[in-house]
């Protein structure tokens, strides 16, 4: 991030690489997030229980590792010839995704296409290592190192190719199994835009296989048909595997190689499962309109990081700005009431509220003092592991909560306050992008302005700092990033009615 004002060299494998052991390892961090503390009958954010939340005292939540139950336990269909196939079990899931994408895409490909017959794959399926001769690879490369860590579609050859010594097992064993067939429906996603000729952008190209990669997976989820079983905590592991293929943040999207933010990325992603292929045909330069953008010169030195201690101090700042000046036209002329200051804290000494201890919560809202309380000593610093606008964004989502109760509008269960405030968020977020804040006086007043990479940094937190009890409690981190998302494109008016 950077202090707001008026508009005006890694390899694509090492990004992965360095957004995706950062996922992994705060996925291991235990924290309550979105949570409304009350000790009287006037909060109005979330039920009647006296403290709502997970009790870390008592057990704890889940440590959020990433889930080692298998998306299939089918054998490999004995009609899907992968070459070089070593029987690895990488090979068993991704044979067991191709027979599941023949089929959808024979089902699909007529209702979005008007009526036209789908063609299969003509070059077929390959499996990659080290050992294999290149002349043998679809497209041929020249050198194999081109190919691994990597996973590709060859148009002249008409085949899918992917690395299942390198690539595949690293994104399994970081974001599930399931990743391993999300990654190849992307790739079936390039076949698909072969097969209509389809000629744009390269970031037009990726984010509309994307899309379609989307439009299967909520075939799996949903049809009863798939050869795949996905839980919550899988499909939010998948997301997370799509978003650690972003670009470096500080690329351009007409950049002839760009394949997109990780806001992008997620976006497309959920554009195709909640809308279907349908949408993901209408895909063109400027729909949807990419979130990416370079750095500034200000922005290039620090890589659009502050330091921790200057983002906790700005960000309560710019939410106190924001709010002050988009609440009165939500509530109908009501003023927004600055919050109290926030209350840093450690586990070994923890805040009160309402003259209680609070102990069970690394995040919180207290509704009766009307403060934000935050893990200082732990979870905050690791948040910005991710970057500084994950610790802001965090501190976004009780702020979220606190607007809710200003509004005097119960949404009714905690699982709607989640989305509500993480859509307010997004709304936040969205009114710190470059050229949204329109004149001086306004970028002084919201404080921050937002770097490239920082809605990545947010929708990696919102997916990372889950564990069983908060996706019961809150609902998935896949529907608090389509809630965030809302809040950023459509704005903070989106969200008062939005339910899960």
């Amino acid at each position: 991030m950077s202090v707001a004002r008026p508009a005006g060299a890694e390899t694509g494998t090492e990004r992965r690489r360095v957004l995706a052991v950062v996922l992994a390892a705060l996925a291991t961090v235990v924290a309550s997030c979105g949570v409304a503390v009350s000790y009287d009958d006037s909060a109005r954010v979330v039920d009647d229980s006296v403290v709502t939340g997970d009790d870390f005292d008592a057990g704890g939540p889940d440590s959020g590792d990433t889930d080692t139950s298998t998306p299939t336990t089918l054998e490999p269909p004995t009609d899907v010839v992968i070459h070089n196939d070593t029987g690895s079990e990488i090979n068993r899931i991704a044979a067991n995704a191709i027979r599941d994408l023949e089929n959808f895409w024979v089902a699909t490909y007529p209702a979005t296409f008007d009526g036209e017959t789908y063609q299969p794959l003509s070059g077929g399926y390959w499996a990659i290592n080290r050992n294999l001769a290149t002349s043998t690879l679809p497209c041929r490369p020249t050198d194999i190192n081109q190919v691994l860590n990597n996973a590709y579609y060859c148009g002249f050859d008409d085949a899918i190719a992917w690395d299942e010594e390198l690539l595949m097992p690293s994104l399994a064993a970081e974001f599930g199994d399931f990743t391993v067939a999300v990654v190849l429906a992307h790739e079936w996603g390039h076949a698909i835009q072969e097969r209509r000729a389809m000629d744009e952008p390269t970031v037009v190209m990726e984010l509309q296989a994307d899309c379609y990669a989307g439009a299967w997976v909520q075939h799996v989820v949903s049809s009863g048909e798939s050869r795949f079983e996905v839980n919550t905590e899988q499909l939010d592991q998948a997301l997370a595997g799509v978003l650690s293929l972003r670009d470096a943040p500080g690329a351009e999207a007409d950049d002839p190689n760009a394949h997109g933010s990780g806001f992008d990325r997620v976006s497309a992603f959920q554009s195709g499962f909640e809308e279907g292929a349908g949408r993901c045909r209408q895909f063109r330069v400027g729909d949807p309109q990419p979130y990416q953008f370079p750095f500034d010169d200000e922005d290039f030195i620090t890589q659009g990081d502050m330091e921790y201690s200057e983002i906790k101090e700005k960000a309560f700042g710019s939410l106190d700005g924001y709010w002050a000046d988009v609440f009165p036209a939500l509530s109908g002329g009501k003023a927004w009431t600055p919050m109290e200051p926030a209350r840093a804290f450690t586990t070994e000494d923890p805040p009160e509220c309402a003259g209680r201890e609070v102990t069970q919560y690394r995040l919180f809202l207290c509704v009766p003092d009307r403060y934000v309380g935050y893990d200082d000593g732990e979870t905050m610093p690791r948040a910005y592991e991710l970057g500084d606008f994950a610790v802001a964004a965090l501190f976004g989502t009780q702020y979220g909560l606190e607007v809710q109760d200003q509004l005097q509008r119960p949404p009714g269960d905690e699982i709607t306050a989640t989305v509500r405030a993480d859509c307010f968020t997004g709304a936040w977020a969205g009114a710190l992008l470059p050229g949204a804040q329109v004149d001086e006086a306004t970028a002084r007043k919201y404080v921050l302005g937002l770097s490239s990479g920082d809605l990545d940094e947010a929708v990696a937190v919102m997916l990372t700092f889950r564990t069983d009890s908060d996706r019961e409690r809150q609902g998935p981190g896949f529907a608090r990033v389509k809630a965030f998302r809302t809040g950023v494109v459509d704005g903070a008016g989106a969200c008062i009615d939005l339910t899960a």
